[in-house]
Order: C-alpha cells, then sequence, then structure tokens
C-alpha cells in the first residue's frame, strides 16, 4: 500500500475513532462515551458497568497497558459496536500513542490497532496489532 493509501486509511481509522468528529457530515454528531477514566485502576474498576457482553474483551484490553497509560474510554457506535481506546504518552514530550481495540455487537473482536501522534498532533503511523 502506497503512502496515499496508508494516509487514506489513517483517516478512515481517525474519523471512526472519533478523533475527528469536526470532520463528520454535519447531522452526525459526537460520539459519547459510556466510560472514560484518567487512569488504568480507575478504568478497569469501572468495566462491570459495560454491557455484559463485551465486559471480558474490555477488561483484558486495559490490562495490556501499563500504569502511564491515560485517558481509557468505551465509545458505543451507531451499529452497536463499540470503540475501547487507551492512550500512553510518547517518550518525547506532546507525543502520544492511542491504541484501539474495536468489538462487534455479539462481544468479538473486530481490530485491534495504534495510532502514533507527534508533538504537533499530527498523525504519523498507524499499526494493525
Amino acid at each position: 500500500m502506497g503512502a496515499a493509501g496508508v494516509r487514506q486509511n489513517a483517516d478512515a481509522n481517525a474519523t471512526l475513532s472519533g478523533q475527528r468528529t469536526g470532520e463528520l457530515a454535519e447531522g452526525a454528531g459526537e460520539i459519547k462515551s459510556i466510560l472514560n477514566a484518567g487512569s488504568k485502576a480507575d478504568a478497569l474498576k469501572s468495566v462491570d458497568e459495560l454491557p455484559s457482553n463485551i465486559q471480558s474483551k474490555v477488561k483484558s484490553f486495559f490490562k495490556g497497558g501499563s500504569s502511564s497509560y491515560v485517558d481509557f474510554s468505551v465509545e458505543p457506535m451507531e451499529d452497536g459496536s463499540y470503540i475501547v481506546k487507551m492512550t500512553k504518552p510518547g517518550n518525547v514530550p506532546g507525543s502520544k500513542a492511542i491504541y484501539y481495540k474495536i468489538i462487534d455487537y455479539a462481544g468479538s473482536t473486530v481490530r485491534v490497532y495504534k495510532e502514533t501522534y507527534d508533538p504537533a498532533g499530527n498523525l504519523v503511523h498507524v499499526k494493525d496489532k
């Protein structure tokens, strides 16, 4: 896949994951999280409040992150799937990596990937996990 394909794929992922809600079609609205936590411990405590069909997948995903991760969230999508994400601050001040897990309505994992951002907020890399 060429650079344009990677960029197009990255743009689609960013929009899907709610990172660029300002670019969504008018009337699409903001994505509302059903779980927001600033620490791994708080995120794990909140998992039991999620729909039962996704609890184990979310818990496993959050447990995979170290205590340096921040901004844990779960966002429902209109099609019944969920976007689970957690952010890891980068070693370069201002940079970060956002890890995503897409879970379908039945509770099956659809995709796991990572987006890396530079200190200026530019998406520099998308990697499937």
